[in-house]
């Protein structure tokens, strides 16, 4: 069953609650594969990862301790990815940082990473006329301003609001509220996605309807925004 989608008031809404003309996206995780689901792939052409992966017992896993400290909110998920950049780049004998890491991850097959079905929603989003924005913490951060400007599916934002440029975080209300208003639409008109829950809570508290998306199976959760959107069954 696909995720429930909410307003602020938490109650399910679908088309009947009027028309929605907006699509808001988080990048990693929902554009974006992230390193959790990357870091076994990578691991595969460095084995040398492999030890550092099972002493963790397995990227964002119940054994992850410091995971669980973000999950806690105890760590910050850049602390987090700065931290196993740190470990993974010594098991091969270098100095890594977050954004090396992050290099290492997206130098693997863009069908790897990129999520095939929310660039379709993207597309399909503006060729129904919709304004499409991203609403991102740390691209700018984790990516570098070089490799965003290679990325051709990023053209298809109309905004972006990168939290590593504005300096205000989701979930802090302001960043929703900035969202919101660089894609210039009222809160509920616009369809919200996130991997992480207190960003989905938060989007929600602002008046956007908001779907979480799991990092393991994005599908059902892309298929729900399309059906907010009304922009009918994917292609595949």
């Amino acid at each position: 069953m696909p995720p429930a989608a909410e307003s602020s008031a938490g109650t399910p809404r679908g088309r009947a609650a009027g028309r929605r003309a907006g699509l808001l996206l988080d990048i990693g995780g929902v554009v974006h594969r992230t390193g959790i689901h990357l870091v076994g792939r990578l691991a595969d052409h460095e084995p040398a990862m492999k030890p550092v992966l099972d002493r963790i017992g397995g990227i964002a896993s119940d054994r992850d301790e410091l995971w669980q400290q973000v999950m806690r909110h105890q760590v910050t998920e850049r602390e987090y990815w700065a931290r196993r950049a740190a470990e993974l780049g010594a098991a091969l004998g270098q100095t890594w940082d977050t954004r090396i890491l992050m290099d290492r991850f997206y130098e693997l097959p863009e069908q790897e990473w990129l999520c095939a079905g929310t660039v379709e929603l993207m597309t399909d989003a503006k060729a129904a006329g919709l304004r499409v924005g991203a609403l991102t913490n740390d691209m700018t951060a984790f990516h570098g301003p070089e490799w965003i400007a290679r990325q051709e599916h990023l053209k298809l934002f109309d905004v972006i609001v990168d939290a590593s440029l504005t300096g205000v975080m989701k979930p802090d209300p302001a960043a929703f509220r900035g969202g919101i208003e660089a894609l210039g639409l009222p809160a509920e008109q616009i369809v919200f996605l996130d991997d992480m829950p207190w960003n989905v809570d938060g989007a929600r508290q602002a008046g956007m309807t908001a779907v979480r998306v799991p990092w393991d199976d994005p599908a059902p959760a892309i298929d729900t925004a399309r059906d907010l959107l009304g922009l009918g069954p994917r292609s595949r």
